[in-house]
């Protein structure tokens, strides 16, 4: 029985994460990042960005991935 509630849980939180991905949250950040890793830099090669993090609880929009996203290209690129 343990087993059983131990996959259901895992199951959730996998779908969970695989949700997240895939969202507009997920594209803004990819967007962002690069925006902020290149920002005011003149041929400026557009980096590998790390996975999308989860969202905070409220963020789930495309301007609240792009801003997270922005600020840690900008502090990628430091």
């Amino acid at each position: 029985m343990k087993k059983i509630i131990l996959a259901v849980v895992c199951s959730i939180f996998i779908y969970s994460i695989a949700l997240a991905w895939g969202s507009a949250f997920c594209e803004g950040w990819h967007d962002g990042y690069i925006a902020g890793y290149c920002y005011q830099k003149f041929g400026c090669l557009q980096p590998l960005v790390p996975l999308c993090p989860l969202p905070r609880i409220g963020e789930n929009t495309y301007m609240h991935g792009y801003n997270r996203g922005f600020l840690a290209g900008l502090n990628a690129q430091r």
